[in-house]
């Protein structure tokens, strides 16, 4: 799903394809943090990888974090997860793939509270939705060579909007990332309205 870099230590885990695909969107819980509970504990992991090669309920951890909810031994054990706001700050980011330009863009969107699963720009007025690939980029044609104005939505339907500067018109650009002027709502941030 090119989530690298990631440190070797981190508490990460492959999503089996059905899972990771949440509400028919493409890769929808790349990037997502999992509270897993295991028999011996639960651990909060780092979704940054597809497992193709398990059942439709599985998800291959990595040796840290399976060994925090369970005997490594045994191989498989029975779990528990859900999805859970992240623990980061600062805003979002923008990985911007190499070869991207006003004519073809593909953008990942990065250190978000919760996963997201749809990226729009506006254009002439008009929202227009990128489709989610497998390797977790929005990706789109003809978005222009304007400062892109993008609505960003989340797991829990939460939106918010931003600004990318112009992408490069040569589309010899290395892939590079651009920071964020927003988050998403912290979890306290809405209860506290209610």
């Amino acid at each position: 799903m090119l989530l690298d870099p990631t440190p070797s230590d981190a508490m990460i885990t492959a999503l089996n394809p059905i899972q990771l695909n949440y509400g028919g969107v493409r890769a929808a819980l790349g990037g997502a943090y999992l509270q897993v509970q295991g028999p011996k504990g639960t651990v909060t992991v780092y979704v940054n990888d597809v497992n193709n090669g398990g059942d439709n309920c599985s998800m291959d951890m990595s040796p840290n974090a399976f060994s925090a909810i369970g005997d490594t031994s045994a191989g498989h054990i029975p779990i528990t997860w859900k999805v859970v706001q992240a623990p980061i700050t600062g805003n979002l980011q923008y990985w911007i793939k190499d070869g991207s330009s006003p004519y073809w863009a593909a953008i990942q969107v990065r250190n978000h509270l919760y996963p997201v699963v749809k990226f729009e720009y506006k254009k002439d007025g008009d929202w227009i939705s990128l489709p989610k690939t497998d390797y977790n980029h929005f990706v789109g044609e003809n978005v222009g060579a304007q400062m892109l104005e993008v609505r960003i939505t989340d797991i829990r339907g939460m939106v918010v909007t931003d600004t990318i500067p112009p992408l490069p018109s040569g589309g010899d650009q290395k892939t590079y990332y651009v920071d964020g002027h927003v988050q998403f709502p912290r979890d306290e941030d809405i209860q506290s309205r209610h």
